[in-house]
């Protein structure tokens, strides 16, 4: 059950998701309990902080090297990040207001930076100034982050006893084309109400998340409640969640909770960062999907992130939002 505790944000309580912790460190050192604890948090909640303090601890670093980059970045005009767009949902600058919002009849309120791991691999020319003049850094941040995801994907698959072309990570292999994105968020305070507010509820579109914010905002829907819950931040811990397209890969076995991230009070009191890197299938691995439909990882991305763009009166005519998970529909 969610617990309702006091945080020292300032507020009055608020309802507080408590997510159980995974040690890095005993994943990779192949431990049978520690992939075991893996495989069940995967097929219940589908979210859980992941202890990055020991063997990777420079993704650690650099996410705070990350941090600092978004908060020169995101302060720039608008005009000037305008430069960034690619008119894509896997590459360049979107600015607020693209999609719905966590409340009913209102746009989103965050824009993002996205840098695809197939263009920073290539170290393509393509890739926004700024993040040319700090290659070093994304190539590193995006390199330690994918193998991190990489290595849950084995760890999943050798405690479900997969073997060969059944094994996730073979679903996920390097050189072939896939929508894996690192988006850099920044939900920019509101000097008053209006215009907006927070990321709609969904479960992801790929595999799986690897999530660095060290504020409040992020919340998850409680399978076992359909209570929302926020999810408190935890130096030294990224947050890691299911995929829709990890459960489709699973045969359904493994679970993608439905999440969204509003602000504590009325409206964004002070600017909000979170950088997360989506690990997506290859575009031509195919699956059932929660409507029972077989298609590629490709189409589901197509066609999820359009959804996204829907009122929220046509997003709740189709669960394609949230896969199919929640089992009420909750917006504010």
């Amino acid at each position: 059950m969610i617990s309702h505790t006091a945080t020292s944000i300032g507020h009055a309580n608020i309802p507080i998701a408590p997510l159980p912790v995974m040690s890095f460190d005993k994943l990779l050192s192949g431990s049978n309990i520690e992939i075991a604890r893996l495989v069940d948090i995967c097929k219940s909640l589908g979210f859980f902080y992941l202890d990055l303090t020991g063997a990777r601890q420079s993704v650690l670093d650099n996410s705070q090297s990350v941090f600092q980059f978004m908060e020169r970045y995101f302060d720039q005009p608008l005009e000037v990040k305008l430069r960034d767009v690619r008119q894509s949902v896997t590459h360049g600058y979107t600015p607020a207001g693209t999609y719905t919002g966590a409340k009913r009849g209102e746009r989103d309120c965050y824009e993002t930076l996205k840098i695809s791991e197939a263009e920073m691999k290539a170290w393509a020319p393509q890739l926004p100034y700024s993040v040319q003049e700090n290659i070093t850094l994304f190539d590193s941040f995006i390199s330690g982050s994918h193998s991190i995801v990489l290595k849950l994907l084995e760890c999943l698959s050798t405690g479900m006893g997969l073997e060969g072309a059944a094994r996730f990570e073979n679903k996920h292999r390097p050189d072939i084309p896939a929508r894996t994105t690192m988006v850099l968020f920044r939900y920019p305070r509101q000097v008053e109400e209006g215009g907006g507010i927070g990321h709609n509820m969904h479960t992801d579109i790929g595999s799986l998340t690897l999530l660095f914010c060290e504020s409040y905002g992020l919340q998850v829907l409680r399978p076992e409640s359909n209570e929302w819950g926020f999810i408190a931040p935890k130096a030294g811990h990224a947050v890691i969640n299911v995929g829709d397209s990890l459960r489709f890969l699973s045969g359904h076995q493994l679970s993608s909770c439905v999440h969204r991230v509003l602000p504590v009070t009325d409206r964004q009191e002070e600017h909000r960062y979170s950088i997360a890197y989506f690990l997506r299938p290859e575009d031509n691995a195919v699956y059932v999907d929660s409507k029972g439909r077989e298609l590629s990882a490709r189409t589901w991305h197509d066609e999820k992130y359009n959804v996204f763009r829907e009122p929220h009166e046509k997003q709740e005519q189709d669960m394609v939002l949230t896969g199919g998970m929640e089992r009420n529909g909750i917006l504010i």
